[in-house]
């Protein structure tokens, strides 16, 4: 009976949990036992799961936390029979000790440690692929006053819209669009538009009080598209991009994204589920550019089974050398999210302590 463990990540994982089990059932293997763990003990996930333990508080900042948080998974590992580990969350502690595993136990990672470093920081990132010619926004790295205005002035000259975020960070927290036209009282209130002046952003600069880890880019007015994917060694295995049209998001399974996605994935040797973000320099969607990799799922991964594709099946069954789904993806989807209703959480069940 293969046994695969998904430890504590984002709440996609309970949407790739109830994916995988489908896809099992499609393909009449009825033996698949999934694990889950969390620090939570009311994290969904763990209901999602055949059995779902509690994680230890660890933590991972340090590099005896790495080792640490490592030591566990593998003993968990071990003392399970874990098959296969798709790790989520500690993917850097999990890939720089990998020699504490059994070797009975295929852990499931993106890349190796070096290679999340450098995916993980922005500014590095923008380094390599720009070296390797892939098409980026203009972007510089920012760790002061100083080079903020200059990277500013440098925007100004090219007549491009300028915008910040930090180096490192998901989910977009900390980007924003500079605009003149919106001071700080505007920024507090001004809800999800994400905008402040550049003065506004230089004070913030200033009061930092040492260095700052930002970029200075180029605002991409277009179209956004988040290409989720199976990848195996660098190699595109199977992909679906969702491109956002404000609450609606369509599918689609071909175009210029997609050659880039593979330049991307083969340049960084990317395994296993991934998602690649793009946005176009043209308001029309024409001049795509490349604007991060996010070495795990992203949380829209679950709509990309409307273009007929079980994404997380696909890899865990490619994995566990199981037959791979045939199936070919096919685009044109219209995809919006609606609230239709509250789960509401009875009866309690009982969670394993690690």
């Amino acid at each position: 009976m293969p046994t695969i463990w998904f430890n504590q990540g984002y709440s996609v994982v309970r949407d790739a949990m109830l994916m995988i089990r489908e896809g099992a059932e499609a393909a009449g293997i009825g033996d698949l036992r999934l694990l889950a763990s969390h620090a939570d003990f009311s994290a969904t996930v763990l209901e999602a799961a055949d059995d779902g333990f509690l994680e230890p508080p660890i933590d991972r900042s340090t590099p005896d936390g790495e080792a640490a948080y490592a030591s566990w998974c593998a003993e968990r590992c071990r003392d399970l029979g874990v098959d296969l580990f798709i790790v989520q969350g500690g993917q850097h502690a999990v890939a720089s000790h990998l020699d504490l595993f059994p070797a009975t136990t295929r852990v499931a990672l993106p890349v190796t440690a070096e290679r999340l470093a450098a995916i993980h920081d922005k500014g590095a990132f923008y380094d390599i692929a720009v070296d390797a010619g892939l098409p980026m926004p203009w972007t510089r790295n920012v760790a002061n006053l100083a080079e903020f205005d200059l990277a500013i002035e440098a925007l100004a000259a090219l007549g491009l819209q300028p915008c910040v975020k930090p180096r490192e960070g998901v989910f977009g927290a900390g980007f924003w669009r500079l605009d003149p036209h919106y001071g700080l009282l505007d920024a507090l209130m001004g809800g999800e538009r994400r905008r402040v002046s550049v003065e506004v952003m230089r004070e913030a600069i200033m009061r930092a009080g040492g260095p700052v880890r930002l970029l200075a880019m180029e605002y991409l007015p277009g179209p956004e598209w988040s290409l989720d994917c199976v990848c195996d060694n660098g190699e595109l295995i199977a992909g679906v991009a969702r491109r956002k049209r404000g609450r609606v998001q369509e599918l689609e399974v071909d175009g210029p994204i997609f050659g880039m996605a593979r330049e991307a994935v083969a340049l960084f040797s990317l395994s296993g589920q991934i998602n690649v973000q793009f946005k176009a320099a043209d308001a029309d969607g024409g001049d795509p550019r490349l604007l991060e990799i996010n070495p795990r799922m992203s949380g829209g991964m679950a709509r990309t089974r409307f273009a007929g594709i079980n994404l997380p099946w696909t890899h865990a069954a490619w994995l566990l050398g199981l037959p791979v789904p045939q199936a070919q993806p096919e685009g044109g989807a219209l995809i919006a999210t609606q609230e239709t209703g509250f789960t509401v959480r009875g009866q309690a069940r009982e969670v394993c302590h690690a």
